[in-house]
């Protein structure tokens, strides 16, 4: 996986030398954040995530870095990621060492020389996404955009254009849910997506098409736009899920999945599914696919691979989820 990590992370230094001393100072500072339903504290500052005011809450999740100047996590032996039942570790080369613990405690311990910018990319994409899977939650790899029909999450392959799209729904005006991670609980309505980060992380060409949004800034490898008010910040009922392919048509097309498809393709497109197998939720998630496929549509949509066509693929889902939801147009889809 490298540092190739598709999450966010904010300007910052190095974990060495002068910085040293500001961790042991702020070690036990209190961060206060919300994110997937969760009320998080660091004793570093997480800019990715929603802050809130300190002490309103007792955390879910407490995150802890060490100063890095004496490792507590020893390197694992013969790989670079260990899944056992309450417990996940993570070895990112040259970034840091991760462990997370019955979806309550993330460590973190910072490697010699590593950017403070890397170290957070891992830490909301990996580490959180096996927090997710160790809490029983249901993260799909994908964008989550509100709609007047309801929540609708988009998956796909590796490069499939799922943050393309999200950032052309967040241009016509619409708030978003997630991108990259969209985690899904239960409620007594059904399924409903969680509200993860703020921001969307665009490659140069879909930052560009943007029109260079004002308070953009490049990290890593992606540009982070800031959601603002255009983020959707409580839970949103789940109407669809769509696999996003290609085909050589001009016109896109989408089309229902059906029976146990539907549950194979929810599972083929859950973040980085290798860190469920071995936790004790995993017999729950898999009975919580086949929930998502029966309350929610999961339908394919193909179009022609051409990035710069994103805003026609909007209309024309736009158009879809109107005739395919009519009963859902201008109905609240909110936290049952």
């Amino acid at each position: 996986m490298a540092a190739q990590e598709e999450h966010s992370g904010v300007t910052g230094g190095s974990v060495t030398g002068g910085d040293m001393k500001d961790l042991r100072m702020t070690r036990m500072a209190h961060n206060t954040y919300r994110a997937y339903g969760m009320n998080i504290r660091s004793n570093r500052a997480c800019p990715e995530l929603t802050p809130t005011a300190a002490g309103a809450e007792e955390p879910d999740v407490t995150i802890r870095w060490t100063n890095g100047a004496a490792n507590r996590l020893d390197p694992l032996d013969g790989g670079r990621f260990m899944v056992q039942p309450g417990r996940f570790r993570l070895d990112v080369a040259g970034v840091a060492r991760y462990s997370v613990e019955d979806g309550r405690r993330i460590e973190i311990d910072p490697l010699p020389e590593s950017q403070a910018e890397k170290i957070r990319l891992f830490l909301m994409g990996s580490a959180i996404g096996a927090l997710l899977y160790q809490r029983g939650l249901f993260p799909l790899h994908g964008s989550a955009v509100e709609t007047r029909w309801g929540a609708m999450i988009f998956v796909g392959f590796q490069g499939a254009g799922k943050s393309t799209l999200a950032g052309e729904f967040y241009r016509r005006g619409y708030r978003l849910l997630s991108d990259d991670v969209c985690a899904i609980d239960k409620s007594p309505l059904g399924p409903r997506v969680l509200p993860a980060l703020p921001q969307l992380r665009l490659c140069a060409d879909a930052y560009e098409r943007m029109g260079k949004p004002a308070g953009a800034r490049f990290d890593v490898d992606k540009f982070v736009v800031p959601l603002g008010e255009r983020y959707c910040s409580e839970p949103r009922r789940l109407t669809a899920v769509h696999v996003l392919t290609e085909h050589a048509e001009e016109a896109p097309r989408m089309e229902r999945i059906r029976g146990l498809e539907r549950v194979r393709s929810l599972l083929e497109n859950l973040y980085r599914l290798q860190y469920l197998r071995g936790q004790r939720t995993y017999r729950d998630l898999m009975r919580m696919a086949a929930m998502i496929a029966e309350k929610s549509t999961v339908a394919r949509v193909s179009r022609k691979k051409d990035t710069r066509s994103a805003g026609d693929l909007v209309n024309f889902l736009e158009a879809s989820w109107a005739e395919e939801f009519p009963e859902l147009s201008g109905e609240e889809h909110c936290d049952a």
